[in-house]
């Protein structure tokens, strides 16, 4: 079942992360199991990887918020 960005959203860095690690795995066995001849559904290696992509996004999208709310505005100088 391929992943909801709105969930996705609501999960922590450290959540999205392990959620990433985990599909990876998956899908190394998946194609594995597709070289093989043992995955009698093909398509899953294509959700996998649309579903990993969705998580890398997610992250970044998160990590450049982070970074842009650290980021401190210039005091303007009102004394000219």
């Amino acid at each position: 079942m391929p992943l909801n960005n709105k969930e996705l959203s609501q999960m922590s860095l450290d959540q999205l992360n392990e959620k990433l690690r985990e599909l990876q795995l998956d899908l190394l066995k998946y194609r594995a199991d597709s070289r093989l001849g043992t995955l009698k559904n093909t398509s899953i290696i294509k959700n996998t990887r649309k579903d990993i992509a969705r998580i890398m996004t997610t992250i970044a999208q998160k990590s450049r918020e982070n970074k842009s709310s650290n980021i401190k505005k210039p005091k303007s100088n009102e004394n000219s």
